[in-house]
């Protein structure tokens, strides 16, 4: 499920859109949008999807210089993450997501809130994937 990058939102409703860019499918363009702090925020970048450890793990890095939204096309937040799949059963796993970003100037004011706020969005989205997961087992 992790590697249909397009199905992503239907278990991260902030990721609002995952498109395959055709001519080169280990990238992506991701569009992440939010209501935060009073306001709307909108947030674009391409991703690249590094050489997967089957069945182990899923990772990728955004590419320099491919961001945009509603803070400008010329702010770039670089981000890197991976999915681990930890075996518990012939049937069963574990996963755990790690996700790194920076945080812009404009943004470094929310920096302490946005912490418990991204986290506590992760920890849902996780729970959405394994419901979704169990359903298609």
């Amino acid at each position: 499920m992790w590697e249909d990058r397009e199905r992503i939102p239907q278990w991260m409703p902030w990721i609002t859109s995952v498109k395959v860019l055709p001519e080169d499918e280990r990238l992506s363009r991701w569009t992440l949008s939010t209501e935060q702090f009073g306001r709307s925020w909108e947030f674009s970048w391409v991703a690249q999807n590094l050489t997967p450890v089957r069945p182990q793990k899923i990772h990728w890095r955004s590419v320099q210089g491919s961001t945009g939204g509603s803070l400008g096309s010329s702010i770039d937040i670089s981000n890197r993450g991976q999915i681990r799949f930890y075996r518990k059963s012939p049937a069963a796993c574990s996963v755990k997501l790690t996700i790194s970003y920076e945080v812009p100037d404009v943004l470094a004011p929310f920096a302490g809130a946005l912490t418990p706020i991204v986290e506590g969005i992760l920890s849902n989205d996780l729970k959405r994937f394994a419901s979704l997961a169990a359903q298609q087992a």
